[in-house]
């Protein structure tokens, strides 16, 4: 399904990966309790990073003997990931996951699904649904915010010529969003080092 926004998209994140992977080298010390109770709730089972990009929270799962695989649209992200931490990859559309049903028991969505317009979040939510085994969890973060819309990106491209999409979510369109196939465990707000604010969710599936 490549739109405007994915092909726009994948053509910032080709031109800015050598950077991204070297400014997102390491999760951020605000993650960390948040994945402690991920891990818990998905057990032993394999994991799919969605929206991967460099590879950091990839590399983070591979170091403590979880079974993980990255999905990205972008190639040059998928080459930093490859280089990152060797662990199987796929290229693909968030709306179109090519992957069986009920295979991962976790789901870690960082940063990737405020990429799309919210007209998408309901479609995204419902494959996520899909590839997860019953009580599986996901994790998903985003800005929070109001509005959608291209937004410049001159810090990773002092040069100029590099736009990315952004959907902002309020915490109560996040539970609206959640509410049909999930059940949420645990809402975290926090702001980061440079001062955004973020919603995370962990939820698991509830049929």
């Amino acid at each position: 399904m490549l739109d405007e926004v994915n092909i726009r998209h994948r053509a910032a994140y080709d031109q800015i990966a050598d950077r991204f992977a070297r400014v997102n080298a390491e999760m951020p010390a605000s993650y960390l309790g948040l994945a402690e109770e991920f891990g818990k709730l998905a057990g032993d089972g394999p994991i799919l990073d969605l929206g991967c990009g460099a590879g950091r929270d990839m590399a983070f799962w591979a170091d403590r003997g979880r079974p993980v695989v990255g999905l990205d649209l972008s190639l040059g992200m998928l080459r930093q990931a490859a280089a990152r931490c060797g662990k199987p990859l796929t290229q693909g559309d968030m709306r179109g996951l090519p992957f069986r049903d009920g295979v991962f028991a976790g789901v870690w969505c960082s940063a990737s699904l405020l990429h799309l317009p919210k007209a998408f979040a309901p479609v995204v939510l419902a494959e996520v649904g899909r590839v997860l085994r019953p009580g599986g969890v996901l994790m998903v973060a985003l800005k929070e915010g109001g509005g959608e819309g291209w937004e410049d990106e001159s810090f990773w491209n002092p040069s100029g010529g590099v736009t990315r999409f952004f959907a902002r979510y309020a915490p109560a369109e996040v539970d609206a969003l959640l509410a049909a196939d999930f059940d949420t465990r645990l809402r975290l707000r926090y702001t980061s080092e440079i001062g955004v604010v973020w919603l995370a969710h962990l939820a698991v599936r509830s049929r």
